[in-house]
Order: structure tokens, then sequence, then C-alpha cells
């Protein structure tokens, strides 16, 4: 399996995630949220315009290619306090689950950040999202609060916030 990565710098580029976005995210969260948010939300987080400023206020978007077809998708920008990022999205087409590809995409994440001086990585996810929840667990991430986020239109994220210390770990892969 060829894994590789691609950052996307302009705002067309962006709609291979919207596609990519278009088929995850209603099996991921069919069992968890109703049919009315998760399209909220797609239009919320997805919609061109506000890809577009994401990407112009500082976000990074890139995707996984598996043997060269877009297979995923994640994205961070600085956050606060100083010397943290966040994670926004992390989201991998389901038929690649289990085969590590997450923890990779994770690694990843957590090497561009690094690069860019940041010494901490932060997210937040769906609290009834259990798989999502024990990939992060298992990667170094750990639970620090519990957020229920009002996103308007009746909707709310009832989410876990997670945070890792990327520093001390890069520092020794950078030694090696």
């Amino acid at each position: 399996m060829n894994i590789g990565f691609e950052e996307l710098t302009t705002g067309e580029s962006l709609q291979i995630i919207r596609d990519i976005a278009a088929d995850i995210w209603p099996k991921t969260f069919a069992e968890i949220l109703s049919r009315e948010q998760i399209s909220y939300m797609m239009d919320m987080m997805y919609a061109p315009e506000v890809m577009s400023n994401e990407l112009a206020g500082g976000y990074h978007f890139e995707i996984i290619k598996i043997n060269n077809v877009p297979a995923g998708y994640f994205s961070w920008s600085p956050y606060e306090p100083a010397g943290t990022a966040k994670l926004h999205k992390l989201y991998l087409l389901q038929e690649y689950h289990g085969k590590n590809i997450g923890s990779c995409m994770l690694k990843q994440v957590e090497k561009r950040a690094y690069a860019a001086g940041f010494t901490t990585l932060r997210l937040n996810v769906n609290k009834y999202n259990k798989r999502a929840k024990k990939a992060y667990l298992r990667n170094g991430f750990t639970i620090t609060e519990s957020v229920k986020i009002d996103i308007g239109n009746g909707f709310f994220m009832d989410d876990f916030v997670m945070e890792k210390s990327i520093a001390a770990k890069l520092q020794l892969l950078n030694q090696a």
C-alpha cells in the first residue's frame, strides 16, 4: 500500500475534502447525530466559503492518498494558549479503518505542528464516537475536559477535549 500526503493550498483544491466528507460524515455519525444535524454541520463546516476563510486564516488542510487515491483528510491551525495547535478534522474512509492509517495521519499532523513550532496538539471528539476516542487515547491523547458547544439551530456538539504533548516525542525522533 503506497501512502502519501498532499497539502491543499487553494480554495478550489478543498473540493476534494468536501467530496470525501460527503461520503464519511453520514456513515460516521449516523448512529450519533440526527440526519438534520449532520446536514447542518456539513454546511457549517464544509461550505466552500467557510473552508476558504479557514485557509486564509491560517488553517492547514492535507489529504492522505492511498495508492494515489484520496482516502482521508485532516485540518489543523494555531490555537490558544501559545504553543498549542488544534486538530480540527481528521477523517478516513471506512474501508481503511483498522489498518493503522489513522495513526499514520496523526503522526503527520504532529510532525507538521511540531515543525511549525507547536508543542501541544489539542482536539475535540464527540463523546459518543467511541472508535475515534479509543484511537486518540491509543495514540497518547488524554481527556482534559468535557464541553457542550451550542452550534446554532438547536444543535450542540457534546465533546471531550483531548490533548497530547508532541514536543518530547518528536525531539527524540529527530535526534535518532
